[in-house]
């Protein structure tokens, strides 16, 4: 009977380690058209990576180069958090920014743990991905396409809608890359179409019928954890990410690459 059990509990703890291993590495794909007169008829195919968190000996990202390439994209966004600044690993940051570059364009804004690193360091990563042919968006907006305009803003606890909003192209579609989603009424406020962000992991562990459990910056069962949000005329897509950083292990929140099909 007490080998019995012991079999049992052995099997349980396997069971359990196998489920949180699939979770934690596993990376998916999840899906979203938005649909705007706006846009170019040929249609826009942008891929969401967020919340990468490279740490020393580059963690997951053959599956999630490979991932990112079947899905054929003509833009890939990093809305954040490329590193983490408990244990950064910059040139595995600039290698697999690099290996996306190769796939297809890069747009990046920084995240919080960009904007902990040491000034030096902090500087050194951005022209190192610049270097590498990533477009560091700061302020910036960019045409991705015929009628689409891309804009970032570097990470900050507060949003300055005004500078925000100056940016936006009139008759254009907009769109802005921000790694916080709590300002996502704000992004659709200062008048774009679409923003894209990250920053909450999903809630790191997702509770069926409620959702996430706790996120940075709101906390506990924040409502801005994942999927898509909709502020009057503008949606907010937020991606679950790719890494872990302070909280190690992901429950019923499997990583993801988030492509967006933007259709006139």
């Amino acid at each position: 009977m007490k080998k019995k059990r012991i079999i049992c509990a052995c099997a349980a703890v396997t069971a359990a380690v196998a489920y949180l291993t699939f979770e934690n590495t596993a990376i998916g794909v999840t899906r979203y058209r938005f649909d705007s007169e706006k846009a170019p008829e040929s249609g826009l195919r942008i891929c969401l990576l967020s919340d990468i968190h490279v740490k020393e000996h580059g963690g997951n990202h053959g599956r999630l180069i490979r991932l990112t390439a079947a899905q054929k994209p003509d833009v890939i966004a990093i809305s954040g958090d490329l590193v983490d600044s408990r244990d950064t690993d910059t040139d595995a940051a600039i290698a697999l920014a690099e290996t996306l570059c190769s796939i297809a364009p890069v747009y990046y804004v920084t995240g919080n743990h960009e904007e902990r690193l040491p000034v030096e360091m902090y500087l050194r990563l951005l022209d190192s991905l610049s270097a590498a042919g990533v477009h560091v968006l700061d302020g910036e907006s960019a045409l991705i396409a015929k009628n689409v305009f891309i804009s970032g803003i570097h990470d900050s606890p507060s949003f300055d809608a005004k500078s925000a909003a100056a940016l936006v192209r009139p008759g254009a579609y907009n769109i802005i890359i921000n790694h916080r989603p709590q300002f996502a009424p704000d992004f659709s406020s200062a008048g774009f179409d679409l923003a894209l962000c990250g920053h909450a992991h999903g809630g790191q562990v997702r509770i069926p019928f409620i959702g996430g459990l706790i996120a940075p910056d709101q906390m506990l069962f924040p409502k801005l954890s994942e999927g898509v949000h909709r502020y009057g005329a503008g949606a907010t897509v937020i991606s679950r990410g790719i890494g872990n950083s302070l909280i190690p292990f992901r429950i019923n929140n499997r990583p993801e690459i988030v492509v967006i099909d933007i259709n006139g």
